[in-house]
């Protein structure tokens, strides 16, 4: 390790990336003498290197994989170093992309735009534009996700030529904008977008994502042979080792299963098509990454499990299809209304107490099968009761906002006349500060950030002591719940009538309330209404 650290930091980069594939233990050991190698030169910059170097030894473990990447962050995030907090964001936001877990990772894209904007690294604003339209796209914003993968071209396309680098991203938007057409029920765009796509790539191992689009938009021209052909020889490209880690995306191989089955069903060949379908649920299983797109495999794969009357593989699929559907609910809140349209959940619940009871009666199946079933029905529909629930609540909540008027700080100025000695204070003192936290509430001084008992008490000549007597006895509040509440009323009424605010982040509207913590405001903002304010923006936008 001693002669290791010797090494240049660029020494030590470029030897662990050409054994980070090829002999991972060797990669570790380089791992360990960058990061050594940075804190023995006090380099806050090569540390976090060093960090997120030795989050990429641990592929598979993302809890330790997200633990390398925190500290790498933490390192630098006081630092000037904020283009590498960029990446570091990025990366984060992708490894979470990778494993379909859209919310987290569009969580982390957002921040690592923000610094991209701050030290205006333009490629990475383009970049994470490009995999925030991805995300858009997931969740069926078609319209908003073509607008982006537009700009991104109209970015790209002026630098495409410079470098092969630029040139493979200006193809990939393009790969993507086909795929958005596609969705959009846009196939002529799509045909016509990747016809160029094509020509452009010619030569280029890229190519593979153009004759994918190419396959799948045959079988929407009834071109199923074709389709089938074009679709297998690029899977055979995109699924060489070589090529995974640059082209691949789940999606990508999902959709080429999906097709392949989707064409050889419209061909009449059932089992062919059953057996593309049962891929896709394989990389799903690997992965656990799922998309709405694959509904689609397992709903063919039940139909034909009935209609041969084999009880126990369409229990399984269905078993299958119910988990991933709780893992959409779970991950994508905003698309379970079509989900249940698509396929409707309690039927399938109900399709499988029916299958259930037959298989107590034929005794096909042992009392132990039939027990764990039976717990497995029972979680599932708990998961999704409790959703069910959950939404249905928080739109009560909803609707009770929007029909009330300010729901201002409840106050008790009548209780000055009551004879109430209890707090300790002459009737006139309190006069006099009721009548300044009036002024106060009425002129929004709440808005301030960190206002504090003792701040507030210097402005209106009193002391903290008194005031806080006087807010709890008169407000029914402590200080900081009597504050976050007059905020969040605030920023509701500001919500309902002022469009422009809608369009805030969360963390834009934390601090236009007066809040300097996201999650406080978060956390203040249920507490006061019973929803969260991303539900409620949502709601106020559909």
């Amino acid at each position: 390790m001693d002669s290791l650290v010797k090494l240049d930091f660029e020494e030590l980069h470029d030897q662990f990336y050409d054994t980070i594939e090829t002999n991972p233990i060797l990669a570790k050991i380089y791992a360990k003498a960058y990061l050594q190698k940075g804190k023995n030169t006090d380099s806050v910059l090569n540390i976090s290197k060093g960090f997120y170097y030795m989050s990429r030894l641990h592929k598979d473990d993302l809890e330790r994989r997200f633990f390398y990447v925190d500290s790498a962050i933490g390192i630098i995030k006081k630092s000037r170093h904020k283009k590498f907090l960029t990446f570091l964001y990025t990366h984060k936001g992708a490894v979470y992309e990778k494993k379909g877990v859209f919310n987290k990772a569009i969580d982390h894209y957002l921040e690592g735009l923000e610094f991209a904007k701050k030290t205006n690294h333009t490629n990475y604003v383009i970049l994470l534009n490009r995999n925030i339209a991805i995300l858009k796209r997931q969740l069926g914003k078609y319209e908003e996700a073509k607008l982006i993968f537009r700009k991104c071209l109209a970015y790209e396309e002026p630098i495409s030529d410079k470098t092969k680098n630029n040139y493979l991203k200006y193809l990939l938007t393009t790969s993507e904008l086909v795929t958005t057409y596609r969705k959009n029920k846009e196939i002529d765009s799509a045909i016509s977008l990747n016809n160029k796509g094509i020509i452009m790539s010619k030569g280029k191992t890229i190519q593979c994502l153009f004759k994918l689009n190419q396959g799948i938009l045959q079988y929407y021209s009834n071109e199923y042979e074709n389709a089938i052909k074009n679709i297998n020889l690029a899977l055979d490209t995109i699924l060489k080792p070589e090529n995974q880690a640059a082209y691949l995306e789940r999606y990508d191989l999902l959709n080429g299963y999906l097709f392949i089955g989707s064409s050889y069903n419209a061909l009449s060949k059932k089992e062919l098509a059953i057996s593309y379908y049962k891929k896709v649920d394989s990389v799903i299983q690997k992965s656990n990454y799922v998309i709405p797109e694959t509904r689609l495999a397992y709903s063919e794969i039940i139909s034909y499990y009935k209609s041969i009357n084999d009880r126990d593989n369409q229990l399984y699929y269905i078993n299958r299809l119910l988990y991933n559907d709780s893992l959409f609910h779970s991950r994508y809140i905003t698309t379970t209304d079509k989900l249940n349209s698509e396929f409707d959940t309690p039927i399938l619940i109900s399709q499988k107490e029916n299958i259930i009871h037959e298989l107590k009666v034929k005794n096909n199946q042992s009392y132990y099968v039939i027990f764990i079933t039976s717990i497995v029905i029972i979680i599932i529909t708990s998961i999704l009761f409790n959703i069910y629930r959950k939404n249905k609540r928080y739109k009560k909540h909803f609707d009770e906002l929007m029909v009330s008027t300010n729901n201002e700080v409840k106050r008790n100025n009548t209780k000055i006349n009551e004879e109430n000695t209890s707090i300790g204070i002459s009737k006139e003192v309190v006069k006099i500060i009721l009548k300044a936290l009036n002024e106060f509430e009425k002129n929004n001084g709440f808005l301030e950030l960190n206002i504090t008992s003792g701040t507030l008490a210097k402005k209106i000549n009193t002391n903290s002591k008194y005031l806080t007597k006087v807010i709890k006895f008169y407000r029914d509040k402590s200080f900081s719940p009597y504050i976050n509440d007059l905020r969040v009323d605030y920023i509701v009424e500001r919500l309902k009538t002022d469009k422009k605010i809608q369009k805030y982040t969360i963390k834009a509207l934390a601090n236009e309330a007066g809040f300097n913590s996201t999650e406080v405001f978060s956390k203040s903002f249920f507490k006061r209404t019973g929803i969260y304010p991303s539900y409620f923006i949502k709601k106020l936008n559909s």
